[in-house]
């Protein structure tokens, strides 16, 4: 029984998006739940407190100063909650919470030094680890190729010993690579490798998603998984469904993939199902329909430069719906015309 319960809990850890608890705890998001959720997952393994110090002082992004081995714990957290509080809400850790999380900042205080040097040099030009808050980052590598990350996503670059361009995706981004057939291109991201050599292409990967794809804008990319692997090219998107480990391969129908980038949505007698799964992936929410008899519901809009709560506006007097938001969560409701 010891055992077991042992193993379920491994199991659960090894499923957490860390990054994405990370960074509703910085900005103030996190519910009581995720908070506890992160804490144990930090306390669970060394790397894992490595990990949260890297997003940890990305979210500072400098003037950290070197904290000695012989941290006053209480003061250093202070200290970091007076830095976060410039720029993002911190969440209020109950008193319960509050000695548990000071242990993950001890436990992590010694790391400082050599972690903060990882995440700002990177080992020079062969590594960097670039990791997006709540909006869009773009970083430019030094072979000049691009990469833009969706909210909540975090990217390591790195160059192989053979000389390949090495990147872990957490997330979704989007892609543009600089051309080098000496230099092949490897994306990792959740088991799936995606190979290119020059291209422009589009990886969601986010944590919470069954499927992973591979939307192709220009070029060839190869999408490989558990022995299966395809070929794509432009306007192909490959889809790997995690629930049945199926890779496949067909016609990108999605005009609205680029839309967190290029901050327009457009519609024409589209499904309202539809339509929350492009607002859930831009906005990076967490919106849905409270019966499947909404699914059909059809929208015919342009959404230019609107937030998500100006859209949700429109959609309740366009269909003539309400979506209560509680927390994180938005549910839209009612019967469409």
């Amino acid at each position: 029984m010891l055992n077991h319960a042992i193993k379920k809990m491994k199991e659960d850890n090894k499923n957490i998006d860390y990054l994405e608890l990370s960074s509703k705890y910085l900005s103030g998001n996190a519910t009581d739940a995720e908070v506890q959720q992160l804490e144990t997952w930090v306390l669970a393994a060394p790397s894992n407190k490595k990990e949260f110090l890297i997003l940890r002082q990305a979210w500072l992004k400098a003037n950290t100063k070197v904290v000695d081995k012989a941290i006053n714990v209480n003061e250093e957290w202070k200290a970091v909650e007076q830095q976060i509080s410039a720029s993002a809400k911190m969440v209020a850790l109950k008193p319960k919470r509050r000695g548990l999380f000071l242990k993950i900042a001890a436990a992590v205080a010694v790391l400082v030094v050599a972690s903060l040097w990882l995440f700002q040099s990177g080992g020079g030009e062969n590594k960097l680890t670039v990791f997006s808050e709540s909006r869009l980052k773009e970083q430019k590598l030094n072979d000049g190729s691009q990469i833009a990350l969706n909210q909540f996503s975090t990217a390591s670059y790195s160059v192989g010993a053979d000389g390949s361009r090495q990147v872990q995706l957490k997330g979704d981004a989007f892609f543009d690579v600089a051309r080098d057939t000496s230099r092949p291109f490897v994306i990792n991201t959740q088991d799936v490798n995606i190979t290119v050599l020059g291209t422009s292409f589009y990886v969601d990967s986010r944590h919470q998603q069954d499927n992973i794809q591979v939307i192709v804008s220009s070029g060839t990319v190869a999408m490989e998984v558990g022995g299966q692997k395809v070929i794509l090219t432009k306007g192909e998107v490959g889809t790997y469904v995690k629930s049945s480990q199926q890779l496949s391969e067909n016609t990108n129908d999605d005009p609205n993939f680029l839309a967190w980038k290029t901050k327009r949505l457009v519609y024409e007698n589209e499904r309202l199902e539809k339509v929350v799964y492009d607002l859930n992936r831009t906005f990076h929410a967490n919106v849905s329909l409270a019966n499947s008899d909404l699914n059909n519901c059809p929208i015919t809009a342009t959404y230019q430069d609107k937030s998500l709560d100006a859209i949700l506006r429109i959609i309740e007097k366009t269909l003539t719906l309400k979506a209560t938001t509680n927390g994180q969560q938005t549910v839209i409701s009612g019967t469409c015309n």
